[in-house]
């Protein structure tokens, strides 16, 4: 819907400020900065009597980018579309200009699978890491060290793309909250297709994936299937554990993050929130990170120095589980 774009681009077109156009609707000029940031929207009677006053259809003015048009037709002083300034974030009364949801839409799908592969490359990483260490057990000599250093290798390679990733779209998704504070809620209410059956297919996937893990290192420990090396295969397994998890987990992230395609308003508050943080919000960020980063160290030096790379990447899940706990105590704190 482009009606809070067009409503601002005519009002400006026709030098007609907030203040006019209340009068002449018998509005508060509240109500129009409204209808330009996207936070409400017309009534019928205003919107007719708006396509009356600016001579638009109303298709034209609630589903048309008007201001396109007035591109095209050449209205613009320099027809080099580089040399047309942006749209404003504010207007000049300081109000937000809501941005066009298809861009927000468009916004969120790339950052969700950003985001999505960099989390599934982390895990799998590990994976790969646990498979290499499991394979070293059944190698003898510089053959069996050579195999966990490239365990080793193989898992800091997966972390450093899935950094690069998470970084990357991360600031992408900070700027674009920058210059886009404030969404336009569509008309009709936006919805994910079977959002509902895929989230609880991953979740039950992880249950299924987890008591997979238990029966097959049960039957290995007791000896009921019998192997080559009990430490390879219960490598082997927890490998393949996690191997599926990074799958289920990257679905579960990217569910979650174009979750907030529905609820554009959220996305509001959130943004609103970044601009003025709390103290309770930078204690938060400055815990997890601390958190998640010692979780790395754990990882590393136990991997490293003792060569336990298979228990060691608990740090990782355990570094999660403190923080939601941090982030939930302190929300309940601030409320």
């Amino acid at each position: 819907m482009y009606i809070a774009k067009n409503l601002q681009y005519l009002r400006k077109r026709e030098k007609i400020t907030q203040e006019d156009l209340a009068e002449k609707l018998n509005v508060s000029r509240q109500s129009v900065s409204k209808w330009e940031t996207g936070e409400a929207y017309p009534e019928t009677d205003k919107l007719l009597a708006l396509c009356d006053l600016f001579s638009v259809s109303l298709d034209g003015l609630m589903r048309t980018d008007l201001t396109e048009g007035d591109i095209e037709a050449g209205n613009s002083n320099d027809n080099n579309i580089d040399s047309i300034a942006p749209s404003p974030t504010a207007d000049e009364n300081g109000a937000n200009v809501a941005t066009d949801y298809s861009i927000y839409e468009n916004h969120i799908n790339k950052f969700s699978r950003g985001i999505a592969i960099g989390v599934l490359l982390i895990i799998l990483g590990v994976a790969v890491c646990v498979a290499l260490s499991g394979y070293s057990f059944i190698l003898v000599g510089a053959a069996a060290e050579i195999t966990s250093i490239m365990g080793g290798v193989a898992v800091i390679l997966f972390i450093a793309v899935a950094a690069f990733l998470l970084v990357l779209f991360g600031q992408r998704n900070e700027s674009f909250k920058k210059l886009h504070p404030v969404v336009a809620e569509p008309i009709a209410p936006s919805e994910i297709s079977g959002f509902a059956a895929k989230m609880a297919a991953l979740v039950s996937g992880v249950l299924i994936d987890v008591v997979y893990l238990i029966i097959m290192t049960s039957l290995i420990g007791t000896q009921i299937i019998k192997t080559i090396n009990d430490d390879m295969a219960t490598c082997y397994v927890t490998s393949a554990f996690l191997a599926v998890l990074a799958f289920i987990v990257g679905g579960l992230v990217y569910l979650g993050i174009q979750r907030s395609k529905i609820s554009v308003g959220e996305y509001n508050r959130q943004t609103a929130r970044e601009q003025h943080p709390t103290q309770g919000d930078k204690i938060t960020g400055a815990v997890c990170g601390a958190v998640m980063l010692t979780a790395t160290a754990v990882f590393l030096l136990l991997g490293f120095i003792g060569n336990y790379w298979h228990p060691a990447w608990v740090a990782f899940p355990i570094g999660g589980i403190i923080c939601g706990i941090i982030k939930l105590i302190l929300n309940i704190k601030n409320k």
